[in-house]
C-alpha cells in the first residue's frame, strides 16, 4: 500500500526531548502506511544519534534526512516536505509530542471522507514552564476566542480572514492537524513567494492561508497536541529586538499574503494596528530610536498608512527617554 500521511519532526539541538515526540508518533495505530520524516537541522548535541536509534528500530516507518548547512525553520520544513511520500502532512516539533493514539486515523477519515476539507485539526493542550520549573496546562478549548473554531466544519474564507488578521493566536495550531500535501505542492508551483516565504522565519501562517483558500477546515473533538513552552522561541521571545524583529517579520508577511489572496486592508486593522503597535511597544522598552525608520517603512511600504495612535505615542515616549535618560522612570518589561 501507498504511504498514506507522512509527518514531520522538525527538530534542532533537542537531545533531551527527540524521543518523546518520536514515541508520540509512533503510538499512532492508522489503518493505513504512514511515514515519519525526522528533519535535523544539523544539531550539535546528541539528537541526530538518538533519533538514529529510533530509526534503525523503526527501518518501514522513520526516515532521517541526510545532514545539511543550517537551514532554518522555514528551509528545514519545506525540504522535510519535498521529500514526504503522503497524501496528508503532519508534524510535530521536536520538544512537543503529540496525544490521542486515534488522531491521525480519524484526521485521515474525515480527509478522505470529503475532499472539500482541506485540513483538520484538534484541540491543543499548552504546558507552561516557568524559570522556578513550575508547570501550569490550559488547553485551547478552554479560551473562547479559540473555541469559536472548534466546529465540524469551518469556511475557508473565514479561516483565511482569521489568519491574516491574527493578533495573538490562530485558528488553528499547523502542528494538530492533518492536511492536503497537494495543495501545498500547487501553490509552490504556482505562487513560491506565498507560502516559503523565509523572511517570516515561521511556516504556520503561510500554509494555513493557502489551505484556507482552497477549502474548508474541520475540527476533530481530541486533545491531539501537547505544545512545551519554556524560555526563549520563534514565538515566544525574552529579548525586546527579537520580539520586534518578529512583529516586523510578521506583518510584512501578512501584508503580502493579503495581497496575494485579495484580502481588503480595511479587514485587517486589529492585525496591523496591534502588531505595528506592539513593535513600537518592543522599541521603547529597548531604547532603540534607531529602528524608528524600520518601523515607519513598514507601515507605508507594506500597510500604506501611517503608524496607528498607539505607535505614535510609543515612540514619542521613545523620544522622550532617549533625550532625558535621567529624568523619565522608564518601566521594564510593562503591558502594551
Amino acid at each position: 500500500m501507498e504511504i498514506k500521511a507522512s509527518i514531520i519532526i522538525l527538530t534542532y539541538n533537542q537531545a533531551a526531548t527527540i524521543g518523546r515526540a518520536i514515541e508520540s508518533v509512533l503510538r499512532q495505530r492508522p489503518p493505513y502506511p504512514y511515514e515519519i520524516i525526522i528533519a535535523d537541522d544539523n544539531s550539535t548535541d546528541r539528537t541526530r544519534e538518538i533519533a538514529e536509534s529510533y530509526a534503525a528500530q523503526h527501518p518501514s516507518i522513520i526516515r532521517i534526512l541526510p545532514r545539511h548547512q543550517n537551514l532554518g525553520l522555514v528551509g528545514n520544513y519545506f525540504h522535510a516536505l519535498s521529500q514526504c511520500r503522503g497524501e496528508y502532512i503532519g508534524d510535530c516539533a521536536g520538544d512537543d509530542e503529540w496525544l490521542d493514539e486515534t488522531r491521525m486515523a480519524r484526521q485521515i477519515e474525515i480527509l478522505d471522507s470529503d475532499p472539500g476539507i482541506s485540513v483538520v485539526f484538534t484541540d491543543v493542550e499548552e504546558y507552561r514552564i516557568d524559570s522556578d520549573g513550575n508547570l501550569t496546562s490550559d488547553l485551547h478549548s478552554s479560551n473562547p476566542q479559540r473555541k469559536r473554531w472548534m466546529r465540524p466544519r469551518i469556511p475557508g474564507r473565514e479561516i483565511l480572514l482569521a489568519t491574516l488578521n491574527h493578533t495573538t493566536s490562530l485558528p488553528l495550531t499547523l502542528s494538530a492537524a492533518l492536511y492536503r500535501k497537494s495543495i501545498i505542492e500547487h501553490q509552490l508551483r504556482i505562487s513560491p513567494h506565498t507560502v516559503k516565504m523565509e523572511e517570516m522565519k515561521i511556516e504556520d501562517v503561510p500554509i494555513i492561508a493557502a489551505l484556507a483558500n482552497a477549502g474548508d477546515a474541520s475540527f476533530l473533538p481530541a486533545i491531539g497536541y501537547r505544545y512545551y513552552i519554556a524560555g526563549e522561541s520563534i514565538s515566544n521571545n525574552l529579548s525586546y529586538e527579537k520580539e520586534f524583529d518578529f512583529c516586523i517579520r510578521d506583518t510584512r508577511g501578512t501584508a503580502i499574503l493579503a495581497r496575494h489572496y485579495g484580502i481588503d486592508q480595511s479587514k485587517l486593522h486589529s492585525h496591523y494596528s496591534t502588531k505595528l503597535s506592539h513593535a513600537a511597544a518592543q522599541l521603547r522598552h529597548a531604547r532603540r530610536p534607531d529602528l524608528i525608520p524600520c518601523l515607519i517603512a513598514t507601515a507605508r511600504d507594506y500597510w500604506h498608512t501611517s503608524l496607528p495612535l498607539r505607535a505614535r505615542i510609543h515612540l514619542l515616549l521613545l523620544r522622550l527617554l532617549s533625550r532625558f535618560p535621567n529624568i523619565i522612570n522608564h518601566r521594564r518589561r510593562d503591558k502594551v
